[in-house]
């Protein structure tokens, strides 16, 4: 028989079976036009009930896709039945791997008949394949790099302090069969392996407790009443370095999702204002949702541009803490969906598949805009301690950002090492223009401690200097190209709704003179407002990176 393997021409997406609905998504997924979450669990044309099963199907069908191809492929007799290479893998998936078997509801009997007219030859196959490998079970013909726990970062779950105690938490995790263990960083991967109801309290963030990888805790009682929130530890550092006190004003500049801005509530123990901005609508509605979830009291959301709030306004009159994490590539961030996507590509390409390049000239653009960011949060006129962090791995956006930072300014150092989480041991790069003393007071994380990559920098104000920028910096603001909005297009995310971009289609040319006026008066009081203004006049600004679990 001939089967459509997901090509639906004109029919509707709705409209084919289930296992030819999963081909479409195999299809959609080769192609590079959505994520496995995207396509399964957040697609709308998918039935509810549905939607977890086929996101199971997906990511088991690439996990053993290498597997599954070779035992198809040493069955010609399933090659006659013409199903297409996708809905081969799929159906034998099912017929072999699964402990339900094939899924009838919803299926095409044609399909499903077809498949297990070979059911015996398959199996005699999988029964062969796990001889020659000397392997006992299913999971042991998986590649290596697809189980291999080094791989996988740890899950971790930031105690809400609002809502609980550490030791409530821990109680409740008892009653649920969880045993706590005792483990130093370096047993942590043995004692916390996959599969077991085991976790640690973190040695270095005393908030944070660390599960085995892949620890589903999202219908856990603790995580539906937001006593824990599901946030990587790399993502918990910027809140701990910059401890603001409970009364304290803080902003919170590039404010959305919001796991930050929570985790700040929680240090304040809800007393006193954070300021959370966002231009865009969408991810500013996001915070608010979960914030108030966080039961977090103290939060002001705006959906505003940053660059655009100014620092003299009375409003922040009293703002001595700024988080800073803006948008930035996102190489850090570890998804094991992608890597699955990516061993599944490779094989269906033979493995010439190269990953996309480093765009060094969007790397060259964000630090700049970065370092705008920070330049811009260093007029407040009280702000005395602001921390800096990106989900990435490069240096541009880091070590090379700071520098670029302290050399353009003189009324902020870098905070000692000893204020910036101490106890870890993965420190910042000594690159050009940073002393070994600023590297050591830089944190790093890799994939490879069990976390995203992450690096956090934390400024403070040195009180007997007064804040002003390098004529050479000034210019170089006033002449940078902003981001290039189509630069890593695989980093693209929905176009900005927010105020910043509402606001600019409103401007007309008849505001021309009054507006060259008013910049004239401002220049007066802030160089680096204008030089910001005019860097970015008439250029999209780069795109905030999209929320991953723990950002």
């Amino acid at each position: 028989m001939k089967a459509n393997n997901g090509r639906s021409g004109g029919q509707n997406y709705g409209e084919l079976m289930f296992y030819e609905r999963a081909a479409k998504i195999l299809e959609t997924l080769e192609q590079r036009k959505g994520s496995i979450k995207a396509l399964t669990v957040g697609n709308s044309n998918l039935d509810p009930q549905e939607k977890p099963l086929m996101y199971a199907l997906i990511c088991q069908t690439l996990k053993y896709a290498s597997v599954l191809a070779e035992i198809v492929n040493a069955n010609p007799s399933v090659k006659d039945e013409k199903l297409g290479r996708r809905l081969e893998l799929l159906l034998a998936h099912d017929l072999l791997f699964s402990k339900s078997g094939l899924r009838r509801k919803g299926a095409n009997p044609k399909l499903n008949k077809a498949v297990s007219r070979h059911q015996s030859s398959l199996k005699a196959q999988l029964n062969k394949l796990r001889t020659d490998r000397n392997v006992e079970s299913n999971e042991d013909l998986i590649p290596q790099h697809l189980q291999d726990e080094d791989t996988w970062t740890f899950r971790y779950a930031r105690v809400n302090l609002l809502n609980t105690t550490i030791d409530k938490v821990k109680q409740q995790l008892s009653e649920d069969n969880y045993e706590e263990v005792a483990a130093s960083r370096e047993d942590m991967r043995s004692a916390l392996s996959k599969r077991t109801r085991k976790y640690a309290h973190d040695p270095d963030l005393e908030d944070v407790l660390v599960f085995p990888p892949g620890t589903e805790l999202h219908k856990s009682q603790l995580y539906r009443t937001a006593s824990i929130i599901l946030q990587d530890k790399a993502s918990c550092i910027p809140a701990h370095v910059l401890r603001p006190p409970p009364g304290s004003h803080v902003i919170d500049a590039c404010a959305a999702p919001g796991n930050k801005t929570s985790h700040m509530a929680s240090i304040m123990n809800n007393q006193g204002k954070i300021f959370a901005f966002d231009k865009d609508r969408r991810r500013l509605s996001t915070l608010v949702n979960l914030t108030d979830k966080a039961k977090c009291k103290i939060i002001e959301a705006k959906c505003a541009d940053f660059l655009e709030v100014d620092p003299q306004d009375p409003t922040y009159a009293d703002v001595e803490y700024m988080l800073l994490d803006p948008s930035c590539s996102g190489s850090g961030i570890v998804n094991r969906l992608d890597m699955l996507v990516d061993s599944y590509i490779a094989m269906v390409n033979g493995s010439n598949e190269k990953k996309p390049e480093v765009n060094q000239e969007r790397l060259q653009s964000l630090a700049e805009f970065q370092a705008a960011v920070i330049l811009h949060a260093m007029q407040f006129p009280k702000v005395k301690r602001i921390s800096y962090s990106t989900c990435s791995v490069h240096e541009e956006e880091n070590e090379a950002v700071v520098a670029q930072v302290l050399a353009s300014q003189n009324a902020f150092t870098l905070a000692p090492a000893d204020q910036v989480i101490p106890s870890w041991p993965r420190r910042g790069l000594q690159t050009a223009g940073l002393s070994a003393e600023q590297a050591a007071s830089l944190v790093r994380t890799l994939p490879e401690d069990g976390t995203n990559g992450f690096f956090v920098a934390c400024f403070v104000r040195d009180a007997s200097a007064s804040f002003n920028v390098t004529p050479r910096k000034r210019k170089e603001l006033q002449t940078t190209a902003s981001v290039p909005a189509d630069a890593n297009a695989g980093n693209k995310k929905p176009k900005n709704k927010g105020k910043y971009s509402e606001s600019r289609k409103k401007k007309s040319a008849a505001e021309e003179p009054a507006k060259s006026a008013n910049t004239r008066e401002r220049q007066t009081k802030s160089p680096l407002k204008v030089a910001l203004s005019a860097k970015h006049k008439g250029k999209k600004r780069p795109k905030r990176k999209s929320s991953v679990v723990g950002t």
